[in-house]
């Protein structure tokens, strides 16, 4: 069972945001496990385009043809668009992954509205456009897997983070209730939660004897991306027919300690 359970060869699996350290570790993971991967960028930046064209050519070293399509994440219609092409290129979507991220720190009276918008459409608003896209579609199926990334700032707040802990927050929300919803008709919902990674934003030093931060994770220190792929396939895979709406931290003991 412990090969076959985890073999996704005959899947085809749709990551936003894959431009990302961890969307880019989930799309590679879900590919050596056997699934066709569609990617796409969370945003029409350039940089964000870049780092998905980059994971293309990184599934395409393993054997794989990828199309990096680029999307707007916070774009009901233009996710609507995407979810259709990729539905018809591959001829359905059976593994949804959001990994859209987009990070501020700021006490909360220096954020502008303009900046409260974007922080939640991107984070919140893409997951729930694109959930709303694909769920109706894997529910003609009768089957599905839906993976959202969050944050373990989802689960404890941060000071000066409240924008970001808000969104994440939501994603969790709304997984449990996509959960529920959708779980008498073979659809899971899940959500894998990193706490502090070796490149996230203005994390510092990953030495625990100069970071704070570092120096309070159990682990004493980051989590690496690719940590976060062979659990998406798990999720991804029939062996986790029976798990949904479930947050999975990974954070290196970080929520235990706190």
């Amino acid at each position: 069972m412990a090969a076959e359970g985890f073999d996704l060869s005959g899947k085809n699996a749709l990551v936003i945001g894959a431009g990302s350290s961890a969307g880019r570790a989930v799309a590679l993971a879900l590919a050596e496990a056997g699934a066709r991967v569609a990617i796409t960028s969370a945003s029409h930046d350039k940089d964000d385009v870049s780092a998905v064209a980059e994971t293309a050519r990184q599934l395409e070293t393993r054997g794989q043809k990828a199309e990096a399509r680029t999307l707007d994440a916070t774009a009901a219609a233009e996710v609507e668009a995407v979810v259709a092409k990729v539905m018809a290129d591959l001829g359905g979507i059976d593994i949804l992954v959001n990994c859209p991220d987009l990070f501020m720190a700021k006490p909360i009276e220096q954020v502008a509205e303009s900046e409260w918008a974007r922080i939640l459409s991107v984070n919140l608003s893409g997951v729930f456009f694109a959930c709303r896209a694909v769920g109706p579609r894997m529910l003609k199926q009768g089957k599905g897997r839906i993976i959202n990334l969050a944050s373990g700032l989802g689960e404890r707040g941060l000071p000066n983070c409240s924008a970001y802990c808000a969104a994440k927050g939501g994603v969790v929300n709304l997984t449990r209730a996509l959960a529920q919803e959708w779980a008498a008709q073979g659809i899971t919902v899940n959500c894998i939660a990193p706490a502090w990674l070796e490149d996230t934003p203005g994390l510092g030093d990953p030495n625990p004897e100069a970071n704070r931060v570092v120096r309070f994770i159990p682990m004493r220190r980051a989590g690496r991306p690719d940590e976060i792929g062979p659990l998406a396939v798990y999720l991804a895979s029939d062996s986790a027919g029976y798990v949904t709406g479930r947050t999975v931290f990974v954070d290196g003991g970080l929520l235990a300690h706190l």
